[in-house]
């Protein structure tokens, strides 16, 4: 085994702050229709606890950047960091705090005890049974012809710190392309303990010779990159970053598509790292792996890590939205109140005090509705709302150009590209969506629904089922249907949780 100390850049519950006072009826008269409200523990994140002293400057206000994280989105911790199945990512509930280090810490050269301080030194360590693990799994990797190369293991706060700041100070988009590729401080697996970047000797070697280093594209389509993507899982690490199934060039999955721009997976809230790994143990893995199987891997439907530990926590949803810092307001959440500075105000999902979405302070209204044809046959339907800051609404978002319902679809089988397989957007705990239905309605009530969100967001966010907030104010949403040829009329309504709130009649162009 060969070890380096380079380090490496690398849900949706709710709370109700308001009561409807609005007459509603049952949207849906069948049960594929509506998805259920799964009940939801006191604390699905996990309890929060006082962060004391936040101890990275550079990433608060007054640190240097344009973009900062909120006070409040660094002043608690709902991650417990011994857990082997912690939610950590990229949200405002899943961060560590900056005193967390494992207390099993080892080297992982030779299994000797080790301080976190030894390890954010010339260490590279993991927690005891991980360290066990790899050895393991490098022993096996190196009899089948691939010899590994550990890049990077545990990674305290400080490490974080300093390594976000220098990749914020050196990429081209500054602060914003940093989150991409380098976790924010707390936010990293890495401070679990239990991950590593693993590469090959011989990847690392080609790097060296052309300057590149290891994190570099293509190492997943390598021998040693399929290894760990076929095999990593009997050992008890899993690959927590794939290709999201839309991005993925011909089914490969190592290989993604170059034919449009591959925003960062929704799921994940990163692009592909293949060299990623995470240890959760091995009968955990193996759960995993079933599940994922299970999930028909290469559909739209596949599941990564963060979807199978939401699962497990009674979580609706692919993932959480990206903690608000300045980049990507209008898909970003925070703990953040109306006296808290943040960049993104109105554009954000606001959190309560156990990580859940908060309700606005009132619901929103259906304006107006109207139809036109379009050039195509298709018609477009415009739906005008008001819609307070932070409403919670639901993929899928859609424009006046897509997506387009085609006859025979519904918002639980709708393509978000051209050329994509048909995702699910069952409704999602209290977001709010509009909704068109034909008359005569169909056995699928309302088939046609559509985010409050701002247009721009479908083109990253329509590849998961999440949670986003609505554009404040009034705005028009646009969507693109095709009726069966029996349609007299339309109506258009407001739907939560299944419930209409407010039906208007639109006649046909």
């Amino acid at each position: 085994m060969t070890v380096t100390a380079a380090a490496s850049p690398s849900a949706s519950a709710f709370t109700s702050t308001s009561t409807s006072t609005s007459t509603s009826t049952s949207a849906n008269a069948n049960a594929n229709a509506t998805a259920t409200a799964i009940p939801a523990a006191p604390f699905p994140f996990g309890p929060p606890t006082p962060v004391a002293r936040y101890t990275c400057a550079s990433v608060i206000a007054g640190g240097g950047f344009r973009d900062f994280l909120a006070s409040a989105d660094t002043r608690v911790s709902f991650v417990d960091g011994d857990d082997l199945l912690a939610l950590v990512n990229r949200s405002p509930t899943g961060a560590l705090p900056p005193t967390y280090a494992p207390s099993d810490l080892v080297d992982v050269r030779d299994g000797k005890p080790r301080s976190s301080s030894e390890c954010e030194g010339a260490h590279s360590c993991l927690r005891r049974e991980a360290a066990a693990a790899l050895h393991r799994m490098l022993d096996q990797m190196r009899a089948d012809g691939q010899r590994g190369l550990v890049q990077s293991a545990f990674r305290g706060f400080g490490t974080q710190c300093w390594v976000f700041t220098s990749w914020a100070r050196q990429a081209t988009g500054g602060f914003c392309e940093a989150t991409e590729q380098s976790a924010l401080p707390g936010h990293s697996q890495h401070q679990l303990g239990t991950t590593i970047d693993l590469f090959t000797i011989d990847w690392a070697q080609r790097g060296a010779k052309t300057g590149q280093g290891v994190f570099r594209n293509g190492f997943g389509c390598t021998p040693g990159g399929k290894w760990l993507d076929e095999n990593a899982w009997t050992y008890g690490f899993v690959v927590p970053y794939p290709i999201h199934p839309d991005d993925r060039k011909d089914g490969s999955r190592c290989l993604a598509r170059a034919d449009r721009v591959v925003p960062i997976d929704p799921k994940t809230g990163y692009k592909q790292e293949p060299w990623h790994l995470r240890f959760i143990g091995v009968e955990a893995a193996v759960q995993y792996h079933d599940a994922w199987l299970a999930s028909a891997p290469g559909s739209p439907g596949e599941i990564s890590l963060e979807q199978w530990i939401r699962k497990k926590r009674g979580l609706a949803g692919d993932a959480e939205l990206p903690v608000c810092d300045g980049c990507g307001c209008g898909a970003c959440a925070t703990l953040a109140g109306e006296s808290d500075k943040t960049l993104c105000g109105e554009a954000s999902l606001r959190l309560d005090g156990t990580g859940r979405v908060a309700a606005p302070d009132e619901e929103p209204r259906l304006l107006e509705g109207r139809a036109s044809a379009a050039h195509d046959g298709a018609i477009l339907v415009e739906v005008t709302v008001h819609a307070e800051a932070h409403t919670p609404t639901q993929t899928p978002v859609t424009a006046a150009d897509g997506p387009t319902y085609r006859e025979g679809d519904g918002f639980t089988a709708l393509p978000p590209y051209p050329d994509a397989a048909a995702h699910d957007y069952d409704d999602l705990p209290g977001a709010w969506r509009v909704a068109v239905e034909p008359v005569p309605p169909g056995a699928l009530r309302w088939p046609w629904r559509a985010a409050l969100a701002k247009p721009e967001l479908g083109a990253t966010w329509n590849r998961a089922n999440v949670v986003l907030p609505a554009k404040a104010g009034d705005s028009t949403v646009r969507m693109r249907v095709f009726v069966p040829h029996a349609t007299e009329s339309l109506r258009v309504t407001l739907l939560r949780d299944g419930q209409e709130h407010d039906v208007r009649a639109v006649s046909l162009p």
